[in-house]
């Protein structure tokens, strides 16, 4: 069966909608997963009892309030709920081993809640690159700018065979960029995998001792054709991570029925007992006492 992936939807809390870019539901199915969109309503430990995978996708600003410090005048709008809600998520997925796929917000979400912290806006950055394109003007798929992918990373493992690679340490790649906020100090458990010209980090991954499929990158991967390639590794993360699932609780039930099996049974309430007759003999009584015939 196809593995599941949740995808957490943006909400309009003027209007009382929830919506999302319909392209990432395309995406995820295109790669062979069943996309299925969530709200902030329900738990987070609700949500990853039914997903293989978790979508992480673009949204307003992280507060900063959860990486330790107070909103500049360069925050631009926030949704503190749904903060706090992908924070837990991401944790919970992480001891659990659920794959999780961060997309420019997204990847943000992942850094803070393994304990990294953001730049509020990219102007803290000496002599930034303009990252902050507007998606209205543009179009979502105008390649802005280039980064580098380091290519000892996972990210380029999978990336590698669309890739025209004429460095024999790093790789460039020309990207979609319409972020004002970007990764600063990096979170536990997690490595950059590419940079901009600027310095600053426009992918994450999980480190070497992190088995979890780990990923988040802070441009608009859906809207670039080679890298279907990356949807195509996370899904297949959810559906190893789908089979042992299966396979654990398969053993769990295994398990509980050999015990069921050999468990002694309690011996059944006997009544009073009446005098022996002097005509039967102490064997038969014996048998009779101690008869363990189990059906």
């Amino acid at each position: 069966m196809k593995p599941l992936i949740g995808i957490i939807g943006q909400m309009n809390h003027s209007k009382n909608e929830l919506f999302l870019d319909r392209t990432h539901i395309e995406k995820i199915a295109e790669a062979g997963g069943i996309p299925a969109v969530f709200n902030t309503d329900a738990s987070p430990e609700e949500v990853l009892e039914h997903v293989d995978g978790i979508l992480l996708i673009e949204g307003p600003d992280v507060h900063p309030y959860f990486y330790g410090e107070d909103p500049s005048s360069a925050i631009k709008f926030v949704d503190t709920h749904r903060d706090e809600f992908e924070i837990k998520l991401v944790r919970a997925a992480v001891e659990r081993g659920i794959p999780i796929f961060g997309i420019g917000r997204g990847m943000q979400v992942i850094n803070v809640a393994l304990g990294g912290t953001l730049y509020q806006d990219i102007s803290e950055i000496p002599k930034a690159i303009k990252h902050d394109w507007e998606l209205k003007l543009i179009g979502p798929s105008q390649r802005v700018h280039g980064v580098r992918i380091k290519m000892s990373s996972k990210l380029y493992g999978i990336l590698k065979d669309g890739l025209d690679i004429e460095g024999t340490n790093e790789v460039y790649v020309n990207v979609n960029s319409f972020h004002h906020q970007a990764v600063k100090r990096v979170g536990e458990g997690l490595k950059p995998a590419a940079y901009s010209v600027d310095g600053l980090i426009e992918a994450i991954e999980s480190a070497e001792e992190t088995e979890t499929f780990i990923i988040g990158v802070q441009w608009q991967p859906e809207y670039l054709p080679e890298m279907g390639r990356l949807y195509k590794a996370f899904v297949e993360a959810a559906s190893e991570y789908r089979a042992r699932k299966f396979e654990l609780e398969r053993r769990k039930i295994e398990v509980k029925l050999r015990e069921e099996l050999v468990e002694p049974r309690e011996p059944e309430e006997e009544g009073p007992t009446a005098e022996p007759d002097e005509s039967h003999h102490s064997l038969e009584t014996t048998d009779s006492l101690h008869d363990t015939t189990q059906t």
